[in-house]
């Protein structure tokens, strides 16, 4: 009687079991950027090796790859908006058609 009572409960706690459960280890992790976005090993050691010898901030650090990402892009603001804009209206002129 006792195994059929716990049957019966796990039978009906099984969709309440599969909708909570959790995530992934896929999920938790960032993607991968894009490969121009990406620093070189030989940058990354240099930059880590500042920081840890104190020649640098954490923050230093990070702003001067996201400069130097920014510098190899060749791109400012304005022109990758202007860029996202293009792309949103070839999109729609081709949904016209």
């Amino acid at each position: 009687m006792k195994l059929l009572a716990a049957l019966l409960m796990l039978f009906l706690l099984s969709p309440v079991l599969a909708q909570h459960g959790h995530k992934g280890a896929r999920e938790l992790q960032r993607p991968m950027p894009a490969p121009e976005r990406r620093m070189g090993w030989e940058e990354r050691q240099k930059l880590r090796e500042q920081v840890h010898s104190g020649q640098m901030s954490r923050d230093e650090a990070r702003q001067r790859w996201r400069e130097q990402r920014g510098a190899e892009t060749g791109r400012n603001p304005q022109q990758r908006e202007q860029l996202r804009r293009d792309v949103i209206d070839a999109n729609r002129d081709l949904q016209r058609r």
